[in-house]
């Protein structure tokens, strides 16, 4: 199994929730309400059989989209991001995947833009790239700041069967209002 949850602090501020279940108990404590109840989930369902598709977990606010597909090279793959969603990225069977990873920066020129309307843009490239490999049972968190892309390996056309969870941003904002609130009520 690798190794436990870490936050990956990389070059450029960039900041990364990565990790498996191995020492959750205790990994549990470092993120917040919202992202702790996606994980939960993912830790305690077992997807293995499941069809791929959307599946609701509270409404539009947070949800569940079970894939299976082949993975490219990073070259044949566009990177994306969302403004109203964090994605949970969870490999559920496969060897691996490689998701690069950057924050949005204006040196990227979005090649197209549905942000709007989907919640997602396209990108070529991605400033300052770095890759993260997920193998089966460990995930992956991006929030809207992330330009990631993933369902990528090194040859490509590798199998993998994932679950990416959807989180509307209202939710963590929530968490945070709360736990402000609950701080200065202690004061």
């Amino acid at each position: 199994m690798p190794e436990t949850a870490r936050v990956i602090c990389a070059r450029g501020g960039k900041i990364l929730i990565v990790g498996d279940f191995t020492d959750w108990e205790r990994d549990k404590q470092a993120v917040s309400p919202v992202l702790r109840q996606a994980l939960e989930y993912l830790r305690c369902t077992d997807m293995l059989h499941w069809e791929p598709g959307k599946y609701e977990l509270d409404g539009e606010d947070m949800f569940l989209v079970v894939q299976e597909l082949d993975t490219v090279v990073k070259t044949e793959r566009k990177a994306e991001r969302h403004a109203r969603y964090i994605d949970v990225h969870y490999l559920i069977r496969g060897k691996e995947e490689r998701i690069g990873v950057g924050r949005a920066a204006a040196a990227q020129v979005m090649v197209e833009d549905e942000l709007e309307s989907a919640d997602y843009a396209l990108y070529d490239t991605i400033h300052g790239e770095v890759e993260v490999t997920l193998v089966p049972g460990m995930y992956a968190v991006f929030f809207p700041a992330d330009v990631h892309r993933p369902g990528c390996s090194s040859a490509g056309g590798s199998a993998i069967k994932k679950a990416v969870i959807k989180i509307h941003t209202d939710l963590l904002c929530q968490d945070l209002e709360a736990g402000i609130t609950e701080g200065e009520e202690g004061q």
